[in-house]
């Protein structure tokens, strides 16, 4: 029973009696699910849209999305390292689209695989509980994007894609990797350790080429080092003290990212090293919370909030109806100079 003095909520149903059309028609133009050559004609659509405004009819959120077959829920796929620990860079991803998202009405789940990526993302796309998936982390061998598109399961990658007909928003990782050696190089530093992450990653394979490129046309073939199968603060803390037990240890070090540089920093404070007038040390922001721990280490800024923020806005778009072209989209990372480079010392 209707409660007294309470406004009863506008129907379908009643704005199908004002007009004099069926109820149906009425779900069917309010949902733009016209039939070609069987629905109303355009006056007739205008006349329920404007008694629907005048009515204040307000569609049933979760009926109107389960008639479009809609969630209004896009997946983030993670991998998680071990112990299930997310790295620091999942914090800006996580914040940055589900603020994006929420401002096109749109809600984020987080999915996580451990062991097997494709079966846990087959699971995922046949329960239908995502409009849309983010992948992220993409392998320079990724079987996902190649999955998701015989499952008829939309996606966009936060990275590089694999594919030119793949739609991705991402860091220009090519010029990390040559931004890094020639800002060193910039300071004169010749002897230069660059620490990446995997190269079978699709980030990693692209710092490495810009590592390349750089060395390549600075002419620091043979006196650079390079470096991808250690990583994290204890790797690096361990790999970095090895280096100063060789000769012509360097005199620069880049660090992947910023556990990395802690271990890296550490290492050089055991060996009296001072920094940066024995060694200069340069890293890549991932988090800014970072800041907060690494407050005088110059970096390479990935932009990893504002990468995200874009992709949220390209899925965002993408589900409105609006036109995004198909494409591969990139954000050139930024430096920002703390004080822990300088020239080598004489």
């Amino acid at each position: 029973m209707e409660e007294p003095g309470r406004r009863r909520s506008v129907r379908l149903e009643d704005i199908a009696q004002r007009v004099g059309v069926s109820r149906s028609e009425v779900s069917r133009v309010l949902n733009n699910r016209l039939r070609e050559g069987r629905s109303v004609g355009v006056e007739k659509q205008q006349h329920i849209r404007r008694v629907a405004q005048e009515l204040g009819y307000q569609p049933n959120k979760a009926a109107q999305n389960l008639a479009q077959g809609r969630t209004d829920t896009i997946g983030l796929v993670v991998e998680p390292g071990g112990d299930y620990e997310l790295s620091p860079h999942y914090h800006e991803i996580i914040g940055a689209l589900t603020g994006t998202l929420s401002e096109f009405g749109l809600q984020l789940l987080l999915h996580s695989w451990k062991d097997n990526a494709a079966d846990s993302l087959a699971q995922l796309a046949r329960a239908r509980s995502c409009d849309l998936l983010v992948l992220t982390d993409m392998r320079t061998d990724d079987p996902r994007p190649a999955l998701l598109r015989a499952m008829n399961q939309p996606f966009v990658i936060r990275g590089t894609a694999l594919e030119p007909e793949s739609l991705a928003v991402g860091m220009d990782n090519h010029a990390v990797g040559k931004l890094a050696v020639e800002y060193l190089a910039g300071w004169g530093h010749r002897r230069i350790f660059f620490q990446n992450i995997g190269r079978d990653f699709r980030a990693g394979e692209g710092r490495y080429q810009g590592y390349l490129d750089a060395c390549r046309g600075l002419g620091l073939e043979q006196s650079a080092r390079y470096e991808d199968r250690v990583w994290g603060e204890e790797g690096l803390y361990a790999y970095t003290r090895s280096l100063f037990t060789q000769p012509d240890p360097p005199t620069a070090i880049f660090a992947s990212d910023e556990l990395g540089a802690l271990g890296v920093l550490r290492a050089l404070s055991d060996l009296g090293k001072r920094v940066p007038e024995d060694v200069s040390v340069l890293t890549c922001l991932n988090a800014r919370f970072m800041r907060r721990i690494l407050p005088t280490t110059t970096t390479i800024l990935v932009r990893q909030h504002e990468v995200a923020a874009e992709v949220g806005r390209t899925v965002g778009r993408l589900l409105s109806g609006e036109p995004v072209e198909r494409k591969q989209y990139y954000l050139s990372p930024l430096l920002e100079e703390r004080g822990s480079c300088a020239p080598p010392a004489a």
